[in-house]
């Protein structure tokens, strides 16, 4: 191997992104996305049985590129927009032939949401992609299925499978079931298209509305809409963001940090945070967490669970206490930064064990019914706007360790019902 490529890929990052391979004249060959781009690119050069299309393409690479991003789903979108840009040799070749993949939203009275393979198709009907392969394309559909129920069957008189699993709201059973559906694909569209802003902005607002008029089951479905488009996705941005500015996760990172710096009254801009929540049930098979991020991203090498032995009752504020004592008990490199999950009760708890190890460090806590932020010194807590870059890095934290676990919790549970 070329001793520039190889100190290239050694530089190259652990975050989701896309990566760019281009041959000795500068042509790009191929491009193709990871949740590791380091880990995905160095598997091409250790494999051996790569395949003979595979190993080929490997012989051409002569520079490798790459753009970072935030969730896999930004990767899928940028690296069908960079396929449909660049039009990779490979890329084709992988196709076997077959022309490329899109995602359909037809222009009719119940819109079906289809792949299909691109041929003439009316300026109306809605058209995303070309994507790399029908794997891919059924993945993005997936995750959008989970937020935005929608329909692809064409038989109106027997309801489908995704009907009676709630995957498929049924528009064919009524006039009502029509129009709400019609509203449904507009929002697909928009999720589709990166306009992620503007779509929970109008969420938001239709919630205000639907709980004004006391309809609040309707309100709470679209608040949970809202709530998993910021956690499984957080901020989609659009795939034209990421080709003008490559550096646009590094440059976003670092404005959330100086942010955070500022609204917190930070001495410093944290490049370690750490954050800490519990998950139990009743009190039984209580799990502990510690997410980190590093540099504003996350490190899940130096993630740590903790299995909870205060089994007495259920109490939130010592098992936190136990987790923290234990983290702090190991040699572990301390942050700049600590993050409780929860309130002013739980935040006490941190910073009484804090107290008993002589550990001076930052440390607030997030409330999540309203997004508060509490810290030591203030008596009220902080409140900060959802576009706050500050805000959205505490959040993203937060779920982290939040979702670390949960995971553990129900992991354990699994055993101890099978045992």
């Amino acid at each position: 191997m070329d001793p520039k490529l190889k100190t290239k890929i050694s530089k190259l990052p652990k975050e989701p992104g896309v990566y760019i391979f281009f041959d000795n004249t500068g042509r790009v060959i191929y491009v193709g996305k990871s949740v590791s781009l380091k880990k995905r690119v160095i598997s091409y050069f250790s494999y051996k049985n790569l395949g003979p299309k595979t190993a080929a393409m490997v012989k051409k690479i002569a520079d490798i590129k790459f753009i970072k991003v935030f969730s896999e789903f930004e990767a899928l979108l940028l690296e069908s927009e960079l396929i449909k840009k660049y039009k990779p040799f490979f890329n084709v070749q992988a196709k076997d032939d077959k022309s490329p993949l899109y995602i359909k939203i037809e222009d009719n009275q119940i819109p079906l949401i289809t792949t299909v393979r691109k041929g003439k198709m009316q300026k109306s009907v809605f058209v995303k992609g070309p994507f790399p392969s029908s794997a891919k394309t059924r993945e993005i559909l997936k995750i959008i299925r989970k937020i935005f129920p929608y329909c692809h069957h064409k038989n109106p008189k027997r309801p489908c499978l995704y009907v009676h699993l709630g995957l498929c709201p049924y528009p064919y059973q009524s006039q009502e079931a029509q129009t709400e559906y019609l509203s449904t694909t507009k929002k697909i569209k928009q999720l589709l298209s990166g306009k992620t802003f503007t779509l929970i902005k109008k969420l938001t607002s239709e919630m205000q509305s639907l709980s004004n008029l006391q309809r609040y089951e309707e309100a709470q479905i679209v608040k949970n809409q809202v709530d998993n488009i910021q956690k499984i996705l957080r901020e989609i941005h659009n795939p034209l963001e990421f080709i003008k500015t490559p550096t646009l996760v590094s440059d976003l990172t670092l404005s959330r940090l100086k942010d955070l710096k500022v609204k917190l009254g930070l001495s410093k801009i944290p490049k370690r945070m750490e954050c800490y929540d519990i998950s139990n049930l009743g009190g039984l098979h209580a799990t502990g967490s510690m997410a980190v991020f590093t540099n504003g991203l996350h490190d899940k090498a130096q993630y740590r669970r903790f299995k909870i032995k205060f089994t007495k009752r259920p109490n939130d504020y010592e098992m936190l206490s136990e987790a923290m004592a234990r983290r702090l008990k190991n040699a572990w490199k301390l942050p700049d930064l600590i993050i409780i999950d929860g309130g002013r009760g739980q935040l006490n708890a941190a910073l009484s064990i804090m107290d008993k190890f002589n550990v001076n460090i930052p440390v607030v806590s997030l409330a999540k019914k309203y997004e508060h932020i509490y810290t030591p010194k203030k008596v009220l807590p902080v409140s900060l706007t959802k576009e706050s870059p500050a805000r959205q890095l505490l959040q993203s934290i937060r779920d982290e360790a939040h979702r670390f676990a949960v995971n553990y919790h129900r992991h354990l549970r699994s055993k101890a019902f099978f045992n």
